[in-house]
């Protein structure tokens, strides 16, 4: 797997992006990779688009799900290609271009990032390993 922005993790005033991080009551379910509005996000893993994810009910986010071989995850923050959904994709592949989600927390230092997480992991890429 790989950053989907080619940068570090977030960290600033409003939260950690480390997996595991608090967020109120519950803990941050993925990792948030730093970016520019309007950058060009890559696939961080080989597989099929499955479907456009939205991460608040208003819809004014956006995002991806990619099913790979062991692992699927989704992504958002993003404006995805359409061209690409219910598509292949390969990792390091340009598959659409970040929003700004600092824009929707204005009165935060929140810095623009992606929202990456694994939602589903196949056992047999760790039994695999074991040859």
């Amino acid at each position: 797997m790989i950053s989907p922005t080619g940068k570090g993790l977030r960290s600033d005033s409003s939260g950690d992006g480390r997996y595991g991080s608090p967020r109120g009551k519950r803990k941050h379910r993925g990792r948030d990779y730093l970016c520019e509005p309007d950058q060009g996000i890559v696939a961080p893993i080989s597989g099929i688009i499955t479907r456009v994810a939205y991460p608040y009910a208003d819809k004014s986010y956006s995002g991806v799900e990619i099913e790979g071989k062991h692992l699927t995850v989704k992504m958002f923050y993003l404006n995805p290609l359409p061209s690409f959904i219910r598509q292949e994709v390969f990792q390091g592949q340009i598959i659409g271009f970040a929003q700004n989600i600092a824009a929707k927390y204005k009165d935060s230092n929140m810095l623009p990032h992606i929202h990456l997480e694994i939602t589903k992991v196949d056992p047999a890429i760790f039994i695999d390993m074991l040859g």
